[in-house]
């Protein structure tokens, strides 16, 4: 008798076990949803450890010690978590002759706005806030808090760079913080993050950032920002991603590579950069010319309009 009720002992806890599981894998889209919204609030709150709500901070140029995944070399970057649950703000900006672009996102990492050499200030606004007198450029969020990330671009000039960043400031923004983490489970997490692996092979060089909630869907925003955070919707930036050579062959460190860059490819206030990165940690490549990328304002065209890097 005492063996039977044995069985039955552990008969019952296999059907509980089988039960939490698939309430994991139901939760699992709950979590995958929720995930932009909780990697976007951790970015802020590391941030909020030495900055404060509403100012900026800046890199200067990224270099390979710093191990930052997916980052351009030749660019300048600034950052302003704010909370405009309160009120609008207001982003006022300098005049620069190169590429200078500011994107705002939302806590879903939504990025309703990318404005390239902005000739007005910024307006950053929750839908029924009132509108203050005045011309902008004006980006309405769906959230009270969101990300302001700036990019200028740097050739050879990193001191006018960072005179200009000096007056890139803003005015509001400084509103309270109103976001409730959702609670999942270890088991949860681990079906979520699951399925965002099962899905990253299929979205290799597809990278999808959406303007607006459900531009995207959940599982591919997740997957995508899972990959690399911060990136912008396709009418603002496309990204392209080369690991093998035209035999298919994988890039190496030992061999030497000519690519080139189609003529018209760059907007008239666009620019092209090709960057290097290490395959194991996505960051630059250090070397001995530190050199790490090339841009168009770092390279000669060809006669017929193309690029050779």
């Amino acid at each position: 008798m005492k063996f039977i009720i044995q069985i039955l002992f552990l008969g019952a806890a296999t059907v509980v076990a089988s039960i939490s599981s698939a309430i994991a894998q139901d939760n699992a889209l709950e979590y995958i949803k929720e995930y932009p919204r909780q990697q976007q609030f951790k970015m802020m709150y590391k941030w909020l450890e030495n900055n404060e709500l509403g100012s900026f901070s800046f890199s200067g140029l990224v270099k390979p010690e710093a191990g930052t995944s997916n980052a351009q070399a030749s660019v300048d970057y600034g950052q302003s978590w704010f909370s405009i649950l309160d009120a609008p703000a207001i982003i006022h900006v300098p005049e620069y002759d190169k590429f200078f672009s500011i994107s705002i996102y939302d806590v879903k990492h939504n990025v309703p706005g990318v404005i390239v050499n902005p000739t007005s200030p910024i307006l950053i606004i929750r839908p029924g806030q009132k509108v203050p007198k005045g011309e902008y450029h004006v980006v309405e969020l769906e959230t009270d808090q969101g990300l302001v990330l700036t990019r200028m671009v740097v050739a050879n000039n990193l001191d006018e760079v960072k005179k200009l960043r000096a007056s890139i400031k803003m005015k509001g923004g400084k509103g309270e913080i109103n976001y409730t983490s959702k609670e999942f489970s270890e088991e949860t997490e681990k079906w979520g993050n699951a399925l965002m692996e099962a899905s990253n092979p299929y979205l290799i060089g597809k990278a999808k950032y959406p303007k607006k909630s459900g531009d995207v869907d959940p599982i591919t925003l997740a997957t995508v920002l899972k990959r690399a955070r911060l990136g912008a919707p396709v009418d603002a930036v496309r990204y392209s991603v080369i690991a093998t050579d035209d035999n298919g062959k994988r890039l190496t460190g030992k061999d030497t590579y000519e690519f080139t860059i189609p003529s018209n490819i760059v907007h008239k206030e666009g620019y092209m950069s090709i960057t290097a990165y290490g395959l194991d940690n996505k960051s630059l490549i250090p070397n001995k010319k530190k050199i790490y990328d090339r841009t168009s304002y770092s390279s000669e065209q060809n006669n017929d309009g193309t690029y050779t890097i």
